[in-house]
């Protein structure tokens, strides 16, 4: 199960929740003020290369192509 986003129109404060892929907000409240008003925010994830300082160029062979 992929883990989701929210923030809170009301409080603004973000959270993360794990959801089924395709499942809705409905259901969902904010932990911090209860309300139920809550966008999804857009995310992105770590690759295996984060934080190591170096580029993903490193990883492709002179082809192009990954080795």
């Amino acid at each position: 199960m992929p883990l989701y986003e929210y923030r809170c129109s009301g409080c603004e404060s973000r959270f993360e929740v794990l959801r089924r892929m395709g499942q809705g907000k409905e259901g969902l409240s904010c932990p911090q003020c209860g309300r139920e008003e809550v966008e999804k925010e857009f995310s992105t994830f770590a690759g295996a290369s984060a934080g190591s300082g170096g580029s993903n160029a490193q990883a492709c062979s002179p082809s192009g192509r990954f080795t």
